[in-house]
């Protein structure tokens, strides 16, 4: 396939074939204009599932083939914006669309409810969009979110894709981050928060994930 090279890295049980960062999206386009099902991830650096320890990754999945997909960054890959928007649509972006800007009732969410205790105390996290069949998936065949966290790893199932979760998650991590990519450019966070990061979030094998809740 074009921008596959003919080398592998391995994380625990994960064996990832390495393509050029510029290629991700391209190589994304190319899976779904064969027919085959996939999705992706961000790992960031740190992560359980990132070969790369001080980096940023993009992982592409082949669903269809079962096969994962990796390419190395130096920065947060700014691809994933374009990437998330295919997976779950313009608007998982958009921070006007949380149940909090928009006056809707908020999301049960057991896992959401602990998230945002451990945010409030400044816990470093990060999380994970599992598709039913990502090699990640504390749940095969179900859709479900992992948190990696410094207090401990839990995740939330579901029978159908969590839209609105993630969004909720996807805003508050992006929050985050833009706090601290201010903090060290010295300028004042936007705003608005219209860009996305997917996905950095591993189990710890050692100790593996609570469970918040599971939709069975």
């Amino acid at each position: 396939m074009c921008g596959v090279s003919d080398t592998t890295i391995n994380r625990g049980n994960v064996h990832y074939s390495v393509i050029p960062l510029d290629s991700c999206l391209a190589f994304a386009k190319g899976l779904a204009e064969a027919g085959k099902k996939w999705h992706s991830h961000v790992l960031s650096p740190g992560c359980a599932h990132n070969p790369y320890e001080s980096q940023y990754a993009i992982v592409v999945e082949d669903d269809t083939e079962h096969r994962a997909y990796i390419a190395p960054s130096d920065q947060f890959p700014e691809v994933d914006k374009d990437l998330v928007k295919i997976l779950h649509g313009d608007d998982i972006l958009d921070a006007s669309k949380t149940s909090a800007a928009s006056g809707r009732e908020a999301i049960a969410s057991a896992m959401l409810d602990r998230l945002r205790l451990i945010d409030s105390r400044n816990v470093h996290w990060h999380h994970h969009m599992n598709f039913p069949d990502c090699v990640f998936n504390p749940r095969p065949g179900k859709w479900s979110i992992t948190i990696e966290s410094d207090e401990g790893d839990f995740f939330e199932s579901y029978d159908d894709e969590p839209v609105d979760v993630l969004r909720e998650v996807e805003i508050l991590y992006f929050r985050n981050l833009e706090k601290m990519q201010s903090a060290r450019t010295g300028c004042r966070p936007k705003t608005a928060y219209t860009f996305r990061h997917h996905a950095p979030v591993g189990l710890d094998q050692r100790r593996g994930p609570a469970v918040c809740s599971a939709a069975d």
